[in-house]
């Protein structure tokens, strides 16, 4: 039986539909572009340790614990950001955030030891600290759930994109090394700090706020608009004290799950680069084959979340998407042709990326308002743990195995565990859930 929302929600006119489309075009490209940086700013560290850690003299282990620091400045700073996102507004806000991190990024372009690098990748970390929970929230504020879940998949199209896109950076800066007196890893963090700068504007004057606030829709087309999310939208309540959503069970059991994807994630986007170049590449070859993974990540992106139309779809995707991702990594371990262990590499790395849309509906069931902000901050705080972990895990397993491709039993074990988590819930769950599209 459909509750009140997704009766609701089928009921929904053709011109209901237009009006979504036009408010979709109007914000995602730009949010898309906003996220893609992002995440090409967390990559870079990936293919500047190639060079960077003979120059300034760092061992692996010390670069991944400084690298790391990102997270930790993340975590310290997510709620109060996530919160200024409510208060402020996106567009402010988001300004404010693209801005401090751009300039951080140029300013690790010349440090010249480890302490200076682990420093401002702290301060990078605090600088970014919002702006994923930030998203996620700007959305549901603009969009019914319905169309959350289509929306959260253009945003991890982004990640996948920021990847591929990162790669093929990664490989051609650093063979700039030499250019006007700059090494290679330092061309790598101007040039993605200053990406940052030229956006921080850009979203500033570009991005609606909200919908009352909405100059390109006509007043009956905000009413409507408003109407819809508001209907979808779970009811205001348990507000209390923002910070009591860390000792929330819904939160903290999120923020565990999310954790096992995010230490998948950046393990896979910090160590990739490092496995392939075991291949015997150059560089320039390395960014090449390091983005294909990448790309196959933004095409199946586009296809699978449109065929999630309910939560009981979601559940059994998620169970088979993290048993295929694990099994694949696990093979790219245990064979030795070079050809072989790509092609499983290549086929594991999507799966990270395509269970994000699916982990990121749920919250929008349970939480909205300023309640919401602080949620999704907290379980933002929560999974990022994870970053720190894939940082400073993955060289310790590369160096305590005896091989760097050895690392990748970590992300092989949270896609595994994600999919047994994903394969208990659909199991024990008897009731069919309300349709998440159409």
């Amino acid at each position: 039986m459909e509750t009140k929302a997704a009766a609701a929600a089928s009921a929904y006119s053709a011109q209901d539909e237009a009006l979504i489309r036009q408010v979709w075009w109007r914000i995602m490209p730009l949010i898309l572009v906003t996220y893609l940086v992002s995440i090409i700013d967390k990559a870079n560290v990936s293919f500047a340790k190639l060079q960077m850690v003979s120059q300034i003299g760092l061992s692996e282990t010390a670069y991944g614990l400084a690298s790391s620091l990102f997270f930790i400045g993340y975590l310290l700073f997510e709620i109060p950001s996530a919160l200024a996102v409510h208060r402020y507004g996106a567009p402010k806000w988001f300004f404010r955030i693209i801005l401090s991190w751009g300039i951080a990024t140029v300013l690790i372009a010349y440090v010249a030891s480890g302490s200076a690098f682990a420093a401002l990748r702290f301060l990078v970390g605090a600088a970014e600290a919002g702006l994923y929970p930030g998203v996620v929230y700007y959305l549901s504020v603009w969009f019914p759930r319905r169309y959350q879940i289509r929306a959260l998949a253009l945003l991890t199209l982004g990640s996948a994109l920021g990847n591929m896109l990162g790669s093929a950076f990664g490989g051609l800066l650093l063979s700039l090394d030499g250019l006007w007196g700059h090494a290679g890893w330092q061309w790598v963090f101007l040039v993605t700090g200053v990406m940052a700068l030229a956006l921080a504007p850009v979203v500033l004057w570009l991005l609606p706020r909200n919908i009352e606030k909405a100059a390109f829709l006509a007043p009956q087309q905000r009413d409507r608009l408003a109407q819809m999310v508001a209907v979808e939208a779970p009811a205001a309540r348990h507000e209390g004290s923002v910070w009591a959503v860390l000792s929330d069970r819904k939160v903290l059991v999120l923020g565990a799950a999310y954790a096992l994807l995010l230490t998948s994630l950046y393990g896979i986007i910090y160590w990739l680069p490092t496995v392939i170049k075991g291949f015997g590449v150059s560089n320039s070859l390395n960014g090449l084959l390091t983005m294909v993974p990448w790309a196959f990540t933004g095409a199946l992106l586009l296809t699978v979340p449109r065929l999630l139309k309910s939560e009981r779809h979601v559940q059994l995707a998620a169970a088979v998407i993290g048993a295929v991702g694990g099994l694949a990594f696990l093979t790219s371990l245990l064979v030795a042709d070079p050809v072989v262990r790509y092609i499983a590499i290549v086929l594991g790395t999507p799966c990270t990326s395509l269970l994000l849309p699916c982990f990121w509906s749920l919250p929008s069931k349970y939480f909205s308002g300023r309640r919401a902000a602080a949620s999704l901050a907290a379980i933002s705080c929560v999974g990022n743990l994870g970053g720190f972990l894939a940082q400073n895990a993955m060289p310790w397993l590369g160096k305590t195995l005896g091989h760097p491709s050895y690392a990748m039993l970590l992300p092989a074990f949270c896609l595994l565990l994600v999919g047994v988590i994903a394969f208990i819930i659909r199991a024990t769950t008897t009731r069919q859930p309300a349709p998440l599209a159409s």
